[in-house]
Parts: structure tokens; sequence; C-alpha cells
């Protein structure tokens, strides 16, 4: 043990009985990685118990069972380049010892990755393992094994069932696994800024710092803080797991909900030296989604503003922060929404009349229930959203704006211009024309219609539509200062 697992060795006591069992006890075991005390044992086993029958070792090299009570693992921190944790050796193991230990079992076991040095101030992760148990182990063929353990977030119970082995001498993080899990019940609550219980099942296989998984989950209820929306959330994945330290590299996520479908790659992986958790690195596409669902999940309303297709593609960062999911959630990326209408009949009927207005028919009541599309780029930070080269279009007129959204308050402030097919004169009637005749060359824009400044400001239930001669260049900045523009 000394030698192979590079550590001291020490026990309080030693107990020994041979007939008509061999039972043997060893209290206090530790182990010390390189004899340091400067660190937590890499093993530390309250109490060893040994039985056997006395001809396991002469002639059937069995043993019956050995409990291991008070099980706790460290595994020291290695940096990369250096040399293997454990020694290497050139016997052969299966021959030296070849015992089989009919049934190994802990209960109450914990086993702790430790940080770097320069991670110091960072917790360790801890998994709590109710119950291992393996059966039929040995140097020259894989055991069977069953686990129940805690996972600490989102807080569940994971269970495996597999193979396990021949362990690995040389390189025991190369030592293959199989098997199949199942996590139930796992609280996302304990994820601030998600609401749900989720389950989840798959299988892996691999050597440990190196495995394959593939596996679904389901969430019925889940929810963002920000909408509050329950839905049936369902996702079918692959990844690459490191078992030696958590890190994960989701190769493929088709997350489903509602009449949404998106398609998601990317990594869970530790960054920050002094923050516990891990950082998340994501890019999401959809090429079939709706818009009404998307709002269902971000957006707290009792029925979403506006319904239509939409396609989207955007890179998501969620930092290892404690502090809300919603307010480290940063998302950068580009969308476009098609034939869209608005809930909101008075809202549906502005645009209507924008259309109206567009193609120089202000009265054609012929003209209702246009259909819109937008389309933009997008930022998100801190919960709050930034939209650039939003466009927004229906037959006759075209809107382009930058502004703001607040996912929180559900306020917004978008400044941009309007563009028409139509001539300023042309989207009024009567005597209201010919005074604006004379103005045409004023509002002309690139393709001859009217060009105006405008502003959309207010909240999402209560959105106030505006122009805005302050912002006569039609960037779409905020207003220099100065008294604001009536509303027209």
């Amino acid at each position: 043990m000394r030698s192979h697992f590079n550590s001291s060795v020490q026990f309080s006591d030693f107990h020994v009985k041979l007939f008509p069992r061999v039972h043997l006890v060893i209290d206090g075991l530790v182990m010390r990685y390189q004899g340091r005390a400067d660190l937590p044992p890499l093993i530390e086993i309250r109490r060893v118990t040994v039985e056997a029958m006395p001809e396991a070792f002469w002639h059937r090299r069995e043993v019956t069972r050995v409990n291991l009570e008070g099980l706790q693992i460290h595994t020291p921190p290695r940096a990369p380049g250096s040399p293997p944790m454990f020694h290497g050796t050139n016997a052969n193991l299966a021959s030296k010892y070849p015992f089989v230990i009919d049934e190994i079992d802990a209960d109450n076991a914990l086993i702790v990755l430790l940080r770097k040095p320069a991670d110091a101030g960072k917790p360790p992760n801890e998994f709590a393992v109710h119950q291992v148990v393996l059966h039929g182990f040995s140097f020259s063929h894989p055991a069977s094994f069953h686990a129940l353990l805690r996972n600490p977030k989102p807080t569940g119970e994971i269970r495996c069932d597999g193979q396990f082995g021949p362990w690995d001498a040389e390189q025991p993080s190369e030592t293959p696994v199989s098997g199949n899990y199942s996590f139930q019940n796992a609280d996302l609550s304990t994820l601030k800024g998600l609401h749900g219980i989720l389950a989840s099942e798959g299988k892996f296989s691999g050597p440990l710092d190196y495995l394959d998984v593939a596996g679904v989950t389901d969430t019925p209820d889940f929810a963002l803080r920000t909408s509050d929306h329950p839905m049936a959330l369902h996702t079918d994945f692959t990844a690459i797991v490191d078992g030696t330290n958590g890190n994960t590299m989701l190769t493929n996520v088709t997350a489903k909900f509602l009449h949404t479908v998106l398609e998601t790659q990317g990594a869970v992986v530790d960054v920050y030296p002094t923050i516990r958790g891990r950082t998340i690195f994501l890019e999401a596409v959809s090429k079939h989604a709706r818009v009404e669902d998307l709002l269902a999940l971000a957006v707290k309303a009792d029925r979403p503003v506006m319904t239509g297709s939409a396609r989207l593609r955007t890179k998501i960062v969620i930092p290892e922060r404690d502090e809300d999911l919603v307010n480290r959630l940063q998302l950068d990326g580009q969308f476009g929404l098609g034939n869209v209408e608005f809930t909101n009949s008075t809202t549906q009927e502005k645009v209507d009349m924008l259309s109206r207005k567009g193609q120089g028919k202000p009265k054609d009541m012929n003209i209702g229930d246009e259909a819109s599309d937008f389309e933009g780029s997008f930022s998100l930070a801190n919960a709050q959203a930034k939209f650039s080269k939003l466009e927004f279009s229906v037959e006759g007129a075209a809107v382009l704006l930058n502004g703001t959204y607040n996912l929180d308050s559900g306020q917004f402030d978008f400044r941009g211009h309007l563009q028409m097919d139509a001539k300023l004169s042309q989207t009024m009637t009567g005597w209201k024309s010919v005074v604006l005749k004379p103005f045409d060359h004023l509002f002309k824009g690139p393709d001859g219609g009217a060009e105006i400044p405008i502003k959309i400001t207010g909240t999402r239930e209560n959105p106030t539509f505006a122009t805005d001669f302050h912002d006569k260049e039609n960037t779409g900045r905020p207003a220099e200062k100065g008294p604001p523009p009536r509303d027209r």
C-alpha cells in the first residue's frame, strides 16, 4: 500500500482471529499521500473488517467480505504535466494477488476532490456516498457494483449499477467502468433562479477520466424566476465526463419544450479558482421554435404578447457564482421571427395602421391582421437585454431600432427610425395630406418614401409609440438632453 499509493500507512489497532473463520479488524487506518500532514489523508477508514474461510489463503483464494466503515477518500490535486499520483508497477497483480473478494461494501462514505494550491480559497467538491457494494472484485476481472449517492447541486439521489475494473495499477484513472444511472427528485430550486424537479436516466462507459455518457432528462414543472410559467422540459444528451474532476463536455443536447426544439453543445468546467461551482459554456441553435414558447419561458405575463415562428443562434455563458442564475446568465446571439401576430388587439391595430400608412392607404380597412417579421442581434447580462440592428417589418413599412429590455421590470427603451414606402403626405387624407405635402422632402428616405425618427418605451403591458425628433440622425441612440418630444 505504501509503494502503490505513494503514501504513508498508519493504523491505531489490529485484531485477527483465524479459526473457525478468519476475522480481521483494522481500526483507524490512515494513508497520507507522500506522508504530507498539510493535506487531508488520501484514504481514511475508521474500521476495516475482513471475513474469510481459513482455506482462502492457501487453496480457494476467496475472501468472503470486506467492510469499510467510515471511508473517506481525499483525491490530492495534480498539476498538469506532473507525474501520476500513484506509482505504477511492473508486477502482475492478478498473479501476485490471485484473490477474489466476494463482496466489498461501504456505507456513508465521503469522496472529496481537493483543490490545487492556487485554488485553495475554493471549497472542495464533496460527494456523499450512502452505499457502495462491489461483487467479485479481483485484479484480473471486472467487478459488478451498486452505488447510491447524493448529488450536492441540484440536490438529488443518484443510483448507479454496472461493472468496474479490472484495476489499472499503472494509471488508475484509466480503469474501465460501465453501467447505468438514475438521478431522481433533483430539486432545481437549489440552483437560484430555477424551479422544478428533474429526473434523469442514462448509461456510461469508458475509462474513469473519459466517460461516454448518454441519457435523458425530464422536468415536468421547469420554470425560470423571470417567468414562473411551469412547463414540461425534456432533453436528450450525449457527453464526455472526466470522472476524476467532474468536468463535462456536452457533445449534443436536444431540448424540447412546448412546440420548440433547441440544439446545444458546449462544456461545464471548473474555471474560477476561488468560487464554488462550474462555468457553463454553450452554443444553442434553433430552427424549430415558437415566439410564444420563448416568451413563456422568459417573461412573466398572463399570455405572450405575440405568436409566430422563431429561429435563433446564441452563445451562452453561466459563470460559477453563488447568485441567481438569471442574473449570471450571459447571452450573445442573433434571432429572426416570422409571421408574428400580436395577441393584444390594440397593439395589433397599431401594426395594421402602420402597414396602411406605409402603403399610402390610411383608410383601407381591408388591410388588417398584418403579420410582422423581426430580426436582429441581442446580448444579455444581469437580466438586462440589449438589442441592436433590430428590424421590424410589415408590408409597406419597416422599423429599425436599438434598445434595451429588462427581464425583471419588463421595461424597455428603443430608439430608431421608421421607413415607409409612402411619402409623409400619403399617410394622411384630405386637408392633412395637403398640409404635410411641403414636408415630404424633409422626411424623404433613401428609397423615396418617408423616414421618421421614433421611439418605443414603456412596459410589455403598456408600450408607448412616439416620434423622436431629438434623434434626427436616425441612429437609434437615446435622445440628447432637452425637453421630451410630444407623442404623435
